[in-house]
């Protein structure tokens, strides 16, 4: 299971780099690490990281959200 934390945590750290870079690609990164995130944080037992991870992706789509509207 910590493998799947540090999958989590690296695919963060790359969207963190993509939306640095103004890629959208960021979004895809992010969301589908924080959603790791939320299977580790279950597995773990660890409900304030489960809440972050859960914050975090919903923050995802709406920033995704945003940033297609913007290119309208």
């Amino acid at each position: 299971m910590e493998v799947l934390g540090w999958i989590a945590t690296g695919l963060i750290l790359i969207g963190y780099y993509l939306n640095a870079n103004k890629l959208i690609s960021s979004w895809l990164s992010w969301f589908v690490g924080n959603f790791l995130m939320v299977l580790y944080s279950l597995s773990i037992e660890a409900w304030p990281q489960l809440a972050l991870a859960i914050a975090l992706m919903g923050l995802n789509i709406y920033g995704y959200i945003n940033w297609i509207k913007k290119d309208d």
